[in-house]
């Protein structure tokens, strides 16, 4: 099966490959960067109705978006196009942004070199749930190692072209387990049991997490913050990576802190209030401006 995406907002895969290809990654989202005659992918394993499909992105000469299905599921074409659309962010507002971080100094040779690089969502908001709990309070590195444990053993897989792909975990999946269970995966006693609560209630107790995509910032963070082991951090979070809303950051986050204190503020980390305070001015490109810093960053663009 094949379909093809149009883009609302500046993108560009071969870009996006080469700078995530060099980031942490759990395995569920593989990059291959443009070689030679053959164009940038992006591999996905879907889940649906539990079964395990493939997805390969490719970008067209007319900048279109074009997915190709393994195997080939037409039944689940709306599903899998509302996935894909959903996860690729392809409704971002960055032409806007661009217009203004371009009269900006530390900005304008950042878009010069990263235009059209835009973060991927997860398909699901399960997901990005368990990405919260997994990385609150620890490193990224050290989260996102734990998290492929979590994937190579309770993740549906397959082999296409002699290469395996992982998919994220299901809910019941990891409901079924016990403590112990995490704890071989190197999670901590109270993070499992975070993750076995929250995988329960989707699984067991009817909590849709994907309800909360079109709801107001303030319903969503009560939702998430009623929740164990989610907390403002997390919320902010899942705002802001796993729903898109750029005008939300997670300023308790220590590594923004430090990133917008050097480039932004006084050369130094600022607290959450100085943090906000600092972005303030960019209104409802606030994720933006930390996203475009945390790539330049890692990719030694800033120094």
């Amino acid at each position: 099966m094949k379909f093809e995406l149009p883009l609302d907002s500046p993108y560009n895969l071969a870009r996006c490959a080469l700078v995530f290809g060099r980031f942490p990654s759990d395995g569920t989202d593989v990059w291959i960067p443009p070689r030679e005659v053959l164009p940038a992918q992006h591999l996905r394993l879907h889940v649906v109705e539990d079964e395990a499909i493939l997805a390969i992105v490719e970008q067209n000469k007319d900048s279109r978006l074009t997915v190709r299905t393994h195997p080939p599921r037409p039944k689940y074409l709306s599903i899998l196009k509302d996935r894909v659309t959903w996860q690729f962010h392809l409704d971002a507002p960055l032409k806007e942004f661009y217009r203004r971080a371009e009269k900006h100094s530390l900005f304008r040779p950042i878009i010069k070199n990263l235009h059209g690089v835009k973060p991927l969502r997860t398909p699901t908001l399960y997901e990005m749930a368990v990405i919260a709990i997994t990385e609150q309070q620890l490193a990224y590195p050290v989260a996102v190692k734990m998290r492929s444990k979590l994937i190579e053993a309770l993740g549906k897989k397959m082999i296409f072209e002699d290469r395996e792909y992982k998919a994220f975990p299901t809910p019941p999946a990891v409901a079924a387990c016990q403590v112990r269970d995490l704890r071989a995966m190197s999670f901590s006693t109270r993070k499992a049991e975070y993750l076995i609560d929250l995988s329960r209630k989707v699984a067991l107790d009817g909590l849709n997490l994907e309800a909360l995509r079109d709801r107001p910032n303030e319903e969503v963070a009560a939702v998430l913050t009623s929740l164990r082991g989610l907390g403002r951090w997390s919320a902010e979070y899942f705002l802001a990576r796993g729903l898109g809303r750029s005008e939300i950051f997670a300023a308790d986050d220590l590594g923004i802190q430090t990133l917008v204190g050097k480039y932004l503020g006084p050369g130094r980390r600022v607290t959450a209030a100085e943090c906000q305070k600092i972005l303030k001015p960019w209104g409802h490109y606030k994720r933006w401006v930390v996203f475009y810093m945390f790539c330049a960053s890692r990719l030694g663009l800033i120094k």
